[in-house]
């Protein structure tokens, strides 16, 4: 940890504060949470009624309520302190029904092992404790959305975190503190999640030195549909403005993946469509993808077809790999549509990747899957006949 002054380490605590006030106030326009009161403070009514302090406090939509608090330095007095202020409170207002202590995503390990070490006492029953969890931000982020769509089924759950995870990467992008601190390395700046920046504009290959500003947006409106009214593959659109007037900005598209089951739909169209950007002439390939959409298994397809189609497929993996995950090949509105890096997220981080890594990636022999492609092949609810349906493992 940097070495700070009083003034320092003030002006830290107060960073660290409104990076956790981005990330709820995010919470709130997901309608994850309802309401966020600041500075919250309340006593006893014979002593004095703003005692105990806590730096938010959060409601959800069944009136839930939480209280949150930030601190950037494990320190045995401040989290007594935390302690007696989070009894207490709770104490005072029953229906408070978690309290949990955020720290920055960026903390050196050895800091964060601290939290970790603490953390497991306290979930593991050996301290008492007014503390329920112990914290990251993106940890926070998770929390909250697990709380808020805990109703939900398990697609609406998958739909809205999926939406949301893309808004949130383009605002961890637009984040003016994330931008500063990369650009510094000022110690005393606490960006929104400023991991998960840094990890991206390295894989843009960006120069410090030289970007000005970072916009990225992941509206649907400004993306536009595809040229057969489907969704493009890019989710975020990120555009980076340079000090060289010459190039003066460059443009990076990401598609976006964010589920923790073992494999995702990643791709759905027609066998028409499929023969059409891997090799419109190619008359065998079309007929054996239009009985696979017919039957829509395996079994019912058999091995004789089976061995053909992986046959005829093999000289297209990377076109059909370029196509599934990046766009390239299908019928476009424009460049934008088509993503040039992968974001997968899971619990614990996210991971990136350039489109021609990723093809790499699932292109290795123990990722094969059914007709020698990285893909298991079947068909949407609904669908048998007439389109087809891929699913891919998350391979991060």
């Amino acid at each position: 940890m940097a070495q700070f002054s009083n003034s320092d380490k003030q002006e830290h605590g107060q960073n660290a504060k409104n990076s956790l006030e981005s990330i709820l106030l995010e919470c709130k326009k997901y309608s994850y949470i309802k309401e966020i009161i600041k500075e919250y403070r309340c006593g006893f009514k014979e002593y004095d009624e703003s005692q105990f302090y806590c730096n938010f406090l959060i409601i959800f939509d069944d009136d839930t309520k939480w209280i949150i608090k930030v601190t950037t330095s494990f320190r045995t007095d401040r989290i007594k302190g935390n302690q007696w202020d989070s009894f207490n409170i709770k104490e005072i207002d029953p229906s408070i029904s978690k309290s949990v202590l955020v720290y920055p995503d960026e903390l050196p390990q050895n800091e964060k092992d601290k939290f970790i070490a603490h953390k497991f006492k306290i979930v593991n029953h050996m301290h008492f404790s007014a503390i329920d969890d112990i914290v990251a931000q993106k940890e926070l982020f998770e929390l909250i959305e697990d709380y808020a769509t805990k109703n939900l089924s398990v697609g609406q759950k998958k739909d809205k975190a999926g939406n949301n995870f893309e808004a949130y990467i383009a605002n961890v992008l637009c984040n003016g503190s994330n931008l500063s601190k990369w650009k510094t390395n000022d110690p005393k700046l606490v960006g929104m999640h400023f991991n998960f920046f840094e990890k991206i504009v390295n894989c843009f290959g960006l120069d410090k030195d030289e970007v000005v500003s970072i916009k990225a947006t992941a509206d649907k409106k400004i993306i536009g549909t595809l040229a057969t009214s489907g969704n493009p593959k890019t989710d975020v659109l990120v555009e980076v403005f340079l000090e060289n007037a010459k190039t003066d900005s460059k443009s990076f598209t990401i598609s976006c993946k964010k589920s923790n089951a073992k494999s995702v739909s990643v791709h759905q169209y027609s066998a028409d469509a499929f023969a059409e950007v891997l090799d419109s002439s190619n008359d065998k390939l079309r007929d054996l993808l239009c009985k696979f959409q017919k039957v829509g298994n395996l079994r019912d397809f058999g091995n004789e077809n089976s061995d053909s189609l992986k046959k005829e497929l093999k000289p297209y993996l990377e076109k059909l790999v370029r196509w599934v995950i990046g766009g390239y090949g299908g019928k476009v509105q424009n460049t934008r549509q088509q993503a040039d890096y992968i974001i997968i997220s899971d619990e614990d981080d996210i991971y990136i990747h350039t489109l021609e890594e990723y093809t790499e990636i699932l292109l290795k022999p123990e990722n094969e899957s059914h007709f020698g492609t990285p893909f298991q092949w079947t068909f949407a609810s609904g669908r048998k006949g007439k389109d087809i349906q891929l699913k891919c493992k998350i391979l991060k």
